[in-house]
């Protein structure tokens, strides 16, 4: 009986490392230098085919964002129509707004870019500035 249980616990600590070993893959925290952070606030209004935004982009860190590019991704099959303070590029779902009429988001500072889309009005995912990911709020227009 005795060595019964000895191979019982030896056989769960196998079963645990294999497990640690073998489990599902963690994606990595992505690598965000020091001084760097965002905030964008997301606002809709939703019409009978599309939507329209409004984005401020605020930087919430140290460093100044400059040049900068805003990612996200829509939930469905949204398409952009038109944007305004910034070059807006799409490969669905994707969604890039880059740096135009203000180079740079200096820290402490915040800057409005806006947008016309077909399609249903809901928010999208992943925000980042510059691959740094972003807090989101979703507010009304």
């Amino acid at each position: 009986m005795r060595f019964l249980r000895a191979s019982s616990g030896i056989g769960i600590a196998g079963l645990l490392l294999a497990t640690v070993l073998t489990g599902p893959a963690q994606a990595a925290p992505a690598d965000v230098p020091a001084g760097y952070d965002c905030a964008v606030t997301y606002a809709s209004l939703g019409w009978i085919t599309g939507f329209t935004t409004s984005v401020t982009i605020t930087n919430t860190g140290t460093r100044a964002f400059s040049p900068w590019i805003l990612q996200f991704v829509f939930p469905g099959s949204q398409t952009l129509i038109q944007g305004w303070n910034a070059t807006f590029s799409q490969t669905p779902p994707s969604v890039q707004a880059a740096s135009s009429w203000q180079p740079s988001i200096d820290p402490g500072t915040s800057f409005y870019i806006g947008f016309n889309a077909y399609g249903a009005d809901e928010h999208p995912s992943g925000f980042t500035l510059n691959g740094v990911p972003c807090a989101v709020t979703f507010e009304p227009y």
